[in-house]
């Protein structure tokens, strides 16, 4: 092989790749179907967001109790996929658990560092951002819910619903 050949064949191999991916579809639709993203999780690190989680309208939570939450802290994502591989526990009180979209919030409830989470299904098109924004909604019934998760033992507590039309 000369050395004009050698130099020419990467450069080759590059259009060529290039003009193939050019003919691919790789574009998805324009709105994803909500089966397809259905049980998204964001972690709500911003203590003044966090608050906000917290505060309830229609459903009692750990942030409603004066004084009950003394801080806040960022599960780690190896805490979270725990939390996650143990959601569908909650299935026989919480009908088709995983399709929940869900906030985690670490708290510092009782002395132990738990999460919290609020767990809500999110309209299709939504311009909401759940990392950065508390997903508040007052009434809705059992489409609505919170619950504490501690990391330590792996288990679940205080599950808690939204109120109907007027509240709890």
């Amino acid at each position: 092989m000369n050395r004009c050949t050698r130099l020419l064949l990467p450069s080759l191999a590059v259009a060529i790749a290039t003009l193939l991916g050019a003919c691919a579809t790789t574009q998805g639709p324009a709105s994803v179907p909500t089966t397809e993203r259905s049980g998204q999780s964001w972690v709500v690190t911003r203590p003044i967001i966090a608050a906000q989680v917290l505060d309830t309208c229609s459903r009692p939570s750990p942030g409603r109790e004066a004084g009950r939450v003394s801080g806040y802290w960022a599960p780690s994502r190896q805490q979270v996929d725990q939390l996650e591989a143990k959601l569908a526990s909650l299935e026989a009180q919480v009908p088709h658990v995983l399709d929940f979209d869900r906030q985690y919030v670490g708290i510092e409830l009782d002395g132990k560092q738990v999460i919290y989470i609020n767990a809500f299904h999110l309209p299709e098109n939504n311009s909401l951002r759940p990392a950065r924004e508390a997903v508040r909604v007052c009434d809705g019934g059992a489409q609505f819910w919170g619950a504490v998760f501690d990391p330590t033992s792996g288990t679940f507590s205080e599950l808690q619903f939204n109120g109907g039309f007027g509240g709890p």
